[in-house]
């Protein structure tokens, strides 16, 4: 679809449009690019000066027919007279973004793209009102977007963090320490952060301990959540290092970023 950037004269209109087919997701440093192209059409007017400036904003759908703002970029180019121009936009992702765009679609992709442009060296007035283009992605081009992330679209585990007054705030301190440790590179202080909020969901949750005459085929639902507590808790006690056992235990960034997780995930089923 084709709309028009509107400058007063005697520059006039500019058409713009979504090139279509040129949206890329693509990996970045924690976190992903999208970009898309537009095409624009300059004015035959020199008096526009020698430079033409984007500044764009990227909706996506949140449901009842409202968009909810994805991100924002910019872009500056070369002003010709009479020309095509074609520039890129750059808008950052997070894991999270993406999947809310999976959430909220419906087969085709739809997003809005909204355009302000500005001739900062015209004669005339520089700027004009924005324009809002409707971008459709088919389904089939954004999985096959997807798919090339790979591994990097990661699921993102979210920590509770209750009220101050509400009592998961106790663990939910343990897991902010926990995370403070490992930005200190405290891979076994981590750990046993975590540890204490395994222990603080074992006295809270309410779950029993099935007893050890039980066949595991038989454990109730709720414990087998209090086993698959017990067996975190045990992994992350081997940074206590205090047996023969636990002694040797090396435990990885990876892996103690997994236990903060997971105790996190854990917390969310205690009410």
């Amino acid at each position: 679809m084709m709309d028009q950037l509107r400058f007063a004269d005697p520059v006039g209109p500019a058409p713009i449009s979504y090139r279509d087919g040129s949206l890329m997701l693509m990996r970045s440093m924690g976190a992903h690019t999208l970009c898309l192209r537009v095409e624009v059409q300059t004015p035959k007017a020199a008096a526009a000066g020698q430079v033409l400036q984007l500044h764009a904003r990227l909706d996506a759908p949140w449901g009842n027919g409202t968009f909810a703002l994805l991100g924002t970029a910019d872009a500056t180019v070369p002003f010709t007279p009479d020309t095509v121009v074609r520039p890129d936009l750059y808008f950052t992702l997070t894991g999270s973004q993406v999947r809310a765009l999976e959430e909220h679609r419906s087969g085709d992709l739809r997003l809005e793209l909204e355009t302000r442009a500005v001739l900062p060296q015209a004669r005339c007035y520089p700027g004009c009102p924005p324009v809002t283009l409707p971008i459709e992605i088919a389904e089939s081009r954004w999985r096959q977007q997807l798919e090339g992330l790979g591994p990097t679209l990661s699921v993102e585990l979210n920590v509770p963090f209750p009220a101050d007054d509400e009592p998961r705030q106790e663990a939910v301190g343990y897991l902010r320490e926990a995370q403070r440790r490992l930005r200190d590179n405290d891979i076994d202080g981590a750990l046993l952060e975590a540890r204490r909020a395994l222990e603080y969901i074992g006295e809270n949750s309410g779950w029993p301990m099935p007893s050890g005459k039980k066949l595991k085929t038989q454990f109730t639902q709720h414990e087998r959540w209090a086993a698959v507590r017990k067996t975190l808790e045990d992994q992350a006690s081997g940074a206590l290092h205090k047996d023969a056992i636990t002694k040797a235990f090396s435990y990885t960034r990876t892996e103690a970023e997994t236990m903060i997780a997971m105790a996190a995930a854990l917390l969310r089923l205690v009410d």
